[in-house]
């Protein structure tokens, strides 16, 4: 049984909800580290694994979590060219901040965009998904895509082959809503403006106001341009919290009806101000905190010590600003995923240390404040967060305060080589 997931034409298999099942001999793309996963496995890479057996897995809802956010890509030639040097280095500098969640917010190949004749040829279109995909697939982690204007034209239907149209996703005190805003249903050919047909509109209605979560709408046309095509759906409140989107080759902030509106299309245009990637951090009592990075990241490793430098952080004005960087490090300790999510201020060197003890226990200490999220870890400490999924095995974080040793079991039950894991 195969569900939660969608078959890619490389014959890989992507996830599209927080719980999937998979039958035997499937690689599917999610991060075991952030994952409990249920049934015999492989890690093919630390963004995938290769069922052994059939195979289910939840994603882990604990806080913090991190999510990155890249946009108009607009792919064309690969794998020379200006585009393909910026859209590289977008994902590149985007990998090393390891967002636990990744979205692609549209407009990844390089149609018309208006709904007419591709300019680019049919085959470019159909290679420009799976060239981005091949490139992007082990190097950022649970990766999600949102369709833009530029990804379809008449017989040009390849991004149905990718990813869906409309999806949402559980993650903690959050949902993430994948939103269609370009149906082509109902486009006017020859014209770039938004078009939500009404069924879509009923499904998003039904989306925000299923439950009290905290709503992340992410689409590819800001929520200035459909807004009032879609008005009474927000006629009732639904703890929306912030929508994500591209489109405009720029980057900035706005609000329309009190709901933020985070604007970054900058991914791959060498004629605009800046090429930067956007990354959000999602806490446990329901806040959240969108930067852009413009810089490079270096994460260096020696023996048990990680060294991190950080880069300009630019605000939503384009100006410089003074923030703190979430930077995610997934570590295997003796057959046990870890997450360290250290907050380094930008345009700094940060060092994180990691010492194995007897008894299944580890001693960290950072000089930056620092989330260890895991599977059945226990500490002395109060956990900040935790999550027991339905098989049972319970999921803890732990806040640790900047220069302070904290100490770590990671219990000998988990440690032992699980029957279900190989």
């Amino acid at each position: 049984m195969i569900s939660g997931t969608i078959r890619i034409p490389t014959g890989e298999y992507r996830f599209s909800s927080e719980y999937v099942s998979i039958e035997k001999d499937k690689k599917l793309y999610i991060d075991p580290s952030t994952w409990c996963i249920h049934g015999k496995y492989e890690v093919s890479s630390g963004k995938s694994i290769v069922s052994r057996s059939n195979v289910t897995a939840h994603l882990a809802q604990i806080h913090p979590f991190t999510l990155g956010w890249l946009a108009d890509f607009h792919m064309f030639l690969w794998p020379n060219g200006w585009r393909a040097a910026l859209i590289k280095q977008q994902v590149d500098r985007l990998a090393l901040c390891n967002p636990t969640l990744t979205v692609f917010g549209g407009d990844i190949a390089s149609g018309s965009g208006s709904y007419c004749a591709p300019i680019c040829g049919d085959a470019v279109e159909k290679s420009s998904f799976e060239n981005l995909w091949n490139y992007s697939k082990d190097k950022l982690s649970n990766n999600l895509w949102v369709k833009g204007n530029h990804d379809i034209d008449p017989g040009c239907y390849y991004y149905y082959d990718w990813f869906e149209r409309l999806w949402s996703l559980k993650l903690g005190m959050f949902k993430f809503i994948g939103f269609d805003t370009y149906n082509e249903q109902l486009i006017v050919p020859e014209t770039d403006r938004p078009y939500l047909s009404f069924t879509d509109i009923i499904w998003l209605k039904k989306r925000l106001n299923e439950d009290e979560l905290g709503k992340i709408i992410l689409t590819h046309f800001p929520l200035d341009q459909w807004y009032k095509d879609a008005l009474w759906v927000f006629e009732e409140k639904s703890n929306i919290k912030c929508t994500l989107s591209g489109h405009l080759h720029d980057l900035f902030y706005a609000e329309v009806s009190n709901i933020p509106v985070y604007v970054n299309g900058t991914c791959r245009d060498k004629n605009i101000e800046l090429n930067a990637a956007t990354i959000n951090t999602f806490m446990k009592d329901g806040s959240y905190v969108s930067i852009v990075i413009e810089g490079s990241i270096d994460v260096s490793s020696a023996h048990n010590r990680i060294q991190i430098s950080t880069p300009i952080i630019v605000g939503w004005e384009k100006d410089n600003i003074t923030a703190k960087v979430p930077i995610r490090l997934a570590r295997n300790i003796n057959n046990h995923y870890l997450n360290f999510i250290l907050f380094c201020p930008s345009e700094s060197t940060s060092i994180l240390q990691i010492t194995k003890k007897r008894n299944y226990k580890i001693k960290v200490i950072s000089d930056v404040e620092t989330y260890i999220i895991g599977k059945e870890i226990y500490s002395k400490d109060t956990s900040y967060d935790s999550w027991r999924c339905p098989c049972g095995k319970v999921w803890n974080s732990y806040y640790i305060e900047a220069k302070r040793s904290f100490e770590l079991e990671l219990t000998a039950k988990s440690l032992e080589k699980d029957r279900n894991y190989e």
